[in-house]
């Protein structure tokens, strides 16, 4: 008995290996396409691979290459296309890179870094402003499921960066706009305070931003609100103080509203930062010393104008901060300080005071 049952179980075994081999012939032959299909998606897979080490390695010739290769047998690759146009980016191969962004978001549309990407090329290299800020737009619009595992994973602040940053740069896009608009022309204008509005909403997502704030600065300096723009200012130099940008078009700002001894300060803080700049950059020397010499000019002409003010000793008693030498200034840890033999501290000297002011106004 326990032999014939050896045996049953034995041709049962066979004959449901021989169904599932004919089931396997027949599923060949109906569903052929679907095999050729899953042939070519391994084979995209394999050559992704590849072109990933070589980007990797940064061989971006082979790597593009590959990356052709394993989008011909898989299209729908989206991190391929991606990593395409990254490459064709650096290549300042624009129009390609264009090309594979898309290609990439019409496989996966919720590919935000790919979606921004696009965005800052449509926007910064093509000027293709309107294309650019529909991307943005369409990424403050993805709401992805957001997970919170403690120590393990977190895509909440991830997300609400992204939207913040979607936010800032379709405000540059709708500065850009303005610009290519025309001064003072009513669309200028108009899309200036889309920019500023855009800037405002970005300023929720992402608290303390220098480049935010400093860009919201400007926008309101061009609308003529000088109050907010002085405003924002103070705020971006007290987030980084020693960005000369920021203390050079405060100090503009200021000498328009003629307030000439704080246009003054500003003005020597931002002399006081190139002078440093051109000991550390040696590859922008020129262009740095000859915008110093410029501003040097705008000093002395301030001067005069307090001068002619009467506060004679007002600039007698202040202290001259371009009078600071390269020996004065100490580079540590990616910022720059006053040498200890020094009374007073860098970030003190150059913070802004002024911002009291203009809340009040």
């Amino acid at each position: 008995m326990y032999l014939l049952i050896k045996i049953l179980r034995l041709k049962i075994t066979k004959i449901l290996l021989f169904l599932l081999f004919i089931g396997f012939l027949a599923s060949l032959y109906l569903c052929k396409d679907w095999y050729i299909v899953q042939y070519h998606k391994c084979k995209g897979f394999y050559y992704v691979h590849k072109g990933d080490k070589a980007f990797r390695e940064r061989k971006y010739q082979t790597a593009i290459d590959l990356y052709k290769i394993a989008l011909q047998n898989y299209p729908g690759h989206s991190r391929a296309s991606c990593n395409l146009g990254n490459i064709y980016v650096s290549f300042e191969n624009y129009y390609e890179a264009v090309n594979a962004y898309e290609n990439a978001l019409k496989y996966s549309p919720n590919a935000i870094a790919c979606r921004m990407d696009l965005g800052i090329i449509l926007s910064e290299k093509m000027a293709d402003y309107d294309k650019a800020i529909q991307e943005y737009g369409r990424i403050i619009n993805i709401n992805p499921f957001t997970i919170n595992i403690p120590f393990i994973y977190d895509n909440k602040k991830s997300t609400t960066q992204n939207k913040g940053l979607a936010y800032y740069n379709m405000g540059l896009a709708y500065r850009g706009k303005a610009i290519y608009m025309g001064e003072s022309s009513s669309a200028s204008v108009k899309y200036l305070k889309k920019a500023k509005e855009s800037y405002m909403k970005a300023e929720k997502y992402l608290k303390n931003d220098f480049d935010n704030t400093y860009n919201l600065a400007l926008t309101n300096h061009l609308l003529g609100d000088y109050n907010a723009a002085g405003k924002e200012y103070c705020n971006a130099i007290n987030i980084r103080p020693d960005s000369y940008e920021a203390h050079y078009n405060f100090a503009l700002l200021l000498r328009s509203m003629e307030k000439n001894k704080e246009a003054l300060e500003e003005f020597e803080r931002t002399t006081m930062l190139l002078s440093y700049i051109n000991e550390i950059n040696e590859d922008n020397y020129k262009f740095n010393a000859d915008k110093n010499k410029y501003i040097l000019g705008i000093i002395n002409e301030t001067k005069r104008r307090i001068l002619n003010e009467g506060k004679y000793e007002y600039l007698k008693e202040r202290r001259d901060l371009t009078s600071l030498t390269d020996d004065d200034i100490v580079y540590s840890k990616g910022k720059i300080s006053v040498s200890k033999q020094k009374d007073f501290n860098m970030k003190d000297l150059l913070k802004c005071t002024y911002g009291n002011e203009f809340e009040e106004i």
